[in-house]
C-alpha cells in the first residue's frame, strides 16, 4: 500500500482527537448516550470500551437501505465484499479470500452459529430469520477467535433479534415487484405481566438473475423461500427469566442452467431449523449468569440426471445432505469492583453430518468440540482500560488450541476513544477438509472422485495488530470510527489438483486408496485434495463516518482500502488470485431524509473495486450500484405504517462474483401496516 494512503487513514484519528475541538462542544457532548455493543467480548459496553472494531447495523439503518436480504446489509460495512452467486448462495467475505463458500467469518442468531459444519460457509437465504425480525447486526470486523472461537477467524456477523416485548401488536408488509417478485410477511405480539410473546410468518418468491447474452445468463435460481418465528419470555421473579426462540424456513427453489448439461435445471428443496433455549439469571448487583441449549439443523434435497457421453446414458446424480448441530453454553458475568469487571463460560458442541456425495462410504460424520474462555476489563485509571482475553478449545480434528487477546483503549475525552489491539488465532478445518470422500456414482459405482481429503490437515493461524479511533461529537451530530490494521495468515488451507492411476505425469497422485468397486472415467481421473500452503499479509484501513444533520439529513459513509498479498504458496497461480481477492479500494454511501408530509428518502451508493473470487468465482470488474427508496408515511408521527417504492441497480447492470454475471436489477412497492 502506498504511503500516501496510511497517512491519510492514520491522520483520521488524529484530525478529529485535537483538543482543541473537545473543548468547543458543550457538556450535552459528554453526557450524550454512548451506543453499547456486546460481540465483541462478550460483555455489554460502549462501543468507546469495546477491545475489538465494531459496525453496528442498527433498526433505522436497515429500514432506510431499502434492503430485504441480510447479506446485503453488509454492503454498508467497511471492508466487506458481498457478491450474489447463482451456483449456490449469496457470498459474503471480509478484506479478501472469498469464494463460493466463504468460511473465514462466524455468523450467529442471538449469539449461536449458523455456519455449515460441512463447508464453513452460510446459506444466506436459507436463514431462519426476517429483516422484519432484527434489533440490530453487530459486525466485528477483524479475528475475534478470543471471544468466540477458531470460527471466528475474519470476524463475527451478529444477527441480534427483537425482543418480544419490543413487538406488542400485529404488523403486515406486503411487497409486489417486477419479474413476478413477491412478499408477505405478518407479526403478532403480546406483552403481558410476565410473559412476552411474538410469532411472525412469511411467504417469498423472487428470481435473482436476469437474461443477457452470456453463458451465464443460462444460469437460474428462482427462490421460494417461507419462514416461521416465534419468541417466548417468561420472567420468573425479579432476576430469573426463561426465553425460547424457533425459527423455521422452508423452501423449493428451481436452479441450473439450460446449456450446461452437468447442471440442467431442477428443484433444490430445504429445510432449516433453529432452536434456542436460555436460562437467566441475576442473582446480585453486577452477577449474570445464564444457560443456553441451541440446535440449528439443515436439510437438502436435490437431486437431477447428468449425461454421460462414454456410456450414452444419464446418470442419477444425488446431491442430498442433512447436517446438525447442538450446543450447550454457560456464561457468568461478574462486577468485581467498579474497577474490574470480567466473565468466564464453558461451552460444548456436536456437529454431524449425512452426505453420500461428499462423505462416500462414511456414513454420518461427526465433530465435537469444547470451548473454556474469559475476558477481563481492567481500568487502572480513570482514562486507561486494559482488556485480556483469551480462548481454550479442542476439536475433533485439532490439538488444543489458545487464542489469546490483548487491549488497551484510552479516553481522549469521555466521547472519544483510541484503541491498541493484537492477538493469535486459529481457524478449524472443517469436515470438508478433514474428512471428505466425494464420489459421484452410477448404480452404486463410484467413477469419479472430486473433493478428497486423504492427508492431515493443520488450523488455518493468524496473528493481528491494530490501532482504532472512535468519537462521538453530539454536537456535531457526527460519529466517527476509523483503523489500520495489519493481519498474518499461515498455514493457509488450499486444494490442489491429483489424478488417480498416474494419468498425467505432471500432476501429483492422489494419496488415497480408490474407492471398493471404483471405475476410472474421463474425467474421473482428476480431483482435488486439501493441504496447507504458505502465508497471507492483509494491511489496510477503514473509517466509518455517520453524520446527522436536521436540514441535509443522514448521511452514512465507509471506505477501506486493502492490501492483500500471498507469500510461500507452492502453485504461483494460487497466490495469484489471492493476490487480487479483495479490492484495493471499497465505498458505500446511504444517505437518508425525513421530510415534511411524512415523506422520507433514501440513496445508496456502493462502489467496489477490481478484485477476484477464488474457488468456483472468477474476476469481478469494478462496479458501480446507485439504489434509491421513496417512503410515505401513512400514520401520524411516530407510526411504522407506510407505502416505499425501492429501486436496486438504477444506473444499469454490474457484475458480482464473475464478469458476466450480472444479478436481477429489481424494484419493488411496499405497504406496511400496523395496529
Amino acid at each position: 500500500m502506498k504511503a500516501g494512503r496510511w497517512m491519510a487513514l492514520s491522520g483520521v484519528g488524529l484530525l478529529f482527537g485535537q483538543s482543541a475541538l473537545a473543548d468547543s462542544l458543550s457538556e450535552s457532548l459528554f453526557l450524550a448516550e454512548q451506543p453499547m455493543v456486546l460481540t465483541a467480548s462478550r460483555i455489554q459496553q460502549s462501543a468507546l470500551d469495546a477491545p475489538a472494531p465494531v459496525t453496528v447495523i442498527d433498526r433505522q439503518t436497515i429500514r432506510e437501505s431499502g434492503f430485504m436480504a441480510i447479506q446485503d446489509l453488509l454492503r454498508l460495512v467497511p471492508g466487506f465484499q458481498v457478491a450474489n452467486y447463482y451456483g449456490g448462495s449469496p457470498v459474503a467475505t471480509n478484506h479478501g479470500m472469498g469464494s463460493a463458500f466463504p468460511h473465514n467469518q462466524l455468523v450467529l442468531i442471538d449469539g449461536q452459529s449458523v455456519n455449515d459444519p460441512i463447508k464453513g460457509s452460510v446459506d444466506w437465504l436459507d436463514l431462519p430469520v426476517r429483516v422484519e425480525d432484527i434489533e440490530r447486526i453487530e459486525v466485528v470486523r477483524g479475528p475475534n477467535e478470543a471471544s468466540y472461537g477458531a470460527g471466528a477467524y475474519n470476524g463475527v456477523i451478529n444477527i441480534i433479534t427483537r425482543l418480544a416485548s419490543e413487538d406488542a401488536g400485529t404488523e403486515v408488509v406486503a411487497s409486489v415487484g417486477r419479474k413476478d417478485f413477491r412478499d408477505l410477511y405478518a407479526r403478532l405480539g403480546r406483552r403481558g405481566v410476565s410473559t412476552d410473546w411474538r410469532i411472525s410468518a412469511s411467504d417469498r418468491f423472487m428470481k435473482t438473475f436476469q437474461n443477457s447474452a452470456t453463458l451465464d445468463s443460462a444460469y437460474r435460481r428462482n427462490v421460494a423461500r417461507q419462514t416461521f418465528a416465534a419468541t417466548l419470555t417468561r420472567r420468573l421473579g425479579q432476576d430469573r427469566e426463561l426465553t425460547a426462540n424457533v425459527g423455521l424456513s422452508w423452501g423449493k427453489d428451481e436452479v441450473g442452467s439450460s446449456l450446461v448439461d452437468s447442471y440442467p435445471y431442477h428443484d433444490q428443496g430445504i429445510q432449516n431449523q433453529f432452536v434456542q433455549l436460555a436460562w437467566h439469571t441475576m442473582p446480585a448487583p453486577g452477577a449474570e449468569t445464564t444457560l443456553r441449549y441451541y440446535h440449528y439443523g439443515h436439510r437438502q434435497a436435490e437431486s437431477f440426471a447428468v449425461p454421460v457421453a462414454q456410456l450414452a446414458i444419464e446418470v442419477p446424480l444425488n446431491l442430498d445432505a442433512k447436517t446438525g448441530r447442538d450446543g450447550l453454553e454457560f456464561q457468568q458475568n461478574r462486577v468485581f469492583s467498579e474497577a474490574l469487571t470480567g466473565l468466564w463460560g464453558v461451552g460444548l458442541l456436536h456437529d454431524q453430518v449425512s452426505s453420500k456425495r461428499y462423505f462416500y462410504g462414511k456414513g454420518t460424520v461427526s465433530d465435537d468440540s469444547w470451548q473454556v474462555f474469559g475476558n477481563l476489563d481492567w481500568y487502572w485509571t480513570e482514562d486507561w482500560l486494559l482488556h485480556a482475553g483469551a480462548m481454550l478449545e479442542g476439536h475433533g480434528n485439532t490439538d488444543v488450541l489458545v487464542s489469546p487477546r490483548l487491549a488497551l483503549n484510552y479516553a481522549i475525552s469521555p466521547a472519544q476513544s483510541l484503541r491498541a489491539s493484537v492477538g493469535r488465532g486459529y481457524r478449524a478445518p472443517n469436515l470438508l477438509e478433514s474428512d471428505a470422500l466425494e464420489t459421484y456414482t452410477v448404480a452404486g459405482v463410484p467413477l469419479r472422485l472430486g473433493v478428497i481429503s486423504p492427508l492431515p490437515v493443520d488450523p488455518e493461524t493468524v496473528t493481528f495488530a491494530e490501532l482504532g479511533y472512535i468519537g462521538r461529537f453530539a454536537q456535531l451530530g457526527l460519529q466517527i470510527d476509523g483503523r489500520v490494521y495489519t493481519e498474518h495468515y499461515g498455514s493457509y488451507l488450499n486444494n490442489y489438483g491429483c489424478v488417480m492411476n498416474g494419468s498425467f505425469p505432471d500432476i501429483p497422485d492422489c494419496p488415497v486408496t480408490p474407492p471398493q468397486g471404483y471405475v476410472a472415467m474421463l474425467p474421473a481421473y482428476y480431483a482435488f485434495m486439501f493441504r496447507n500452503g504458505g502465508a497471507i499479509r492483509v494491511d489496510g484501513g477503514e473509517i466509518s463516518l455517520d453524520w446527522r444533520h436536521a436540514i441535509w439529513g443522514r448521511f452514512l459513509l465507509s471506505y477501506a482500502l486493502t492490501d492483500i498479498r500471498s507469500t510461500g504458496i507452492p502453485d504461483p497461480m494460487t497466490g495469484v488470485d489471492i493476490d487480487a481477492s479483495a479490492p484495493s479500494g471499497s465505498l458505500s454511501l446511504l444517505w437518508s431524509k425525513a421530510m415534511s408530509g411524512g415523506l422520507n428518502a433514501s440513496l445508496g451508493y456502493y462502489h467496489v473495486g477490481a478484485m477476484k473470487w477464488l474457488g468456483d468465482g472468477d474476476s469481478q470488474p469494478a462496479y458501480d450500484r446507485l439504489d434509491v427508496r421513496l417512503a410515505k408515511r401513512l400514520g401520524k408521527p411516530g407510526d411504522n405504517d407506510e407505502i416505499a417504492l425501492t429501486l436496486q441497480g438504477v444506473n444499469g447492470d454490474h457484475p458480482e462474483f464473475r464478469p458476466n454475471s450480472l444479478p436481477l436489477r429489481q424494484a419493488w412497492v411496499t405497504l406496511r401496516l400496523g395496529w
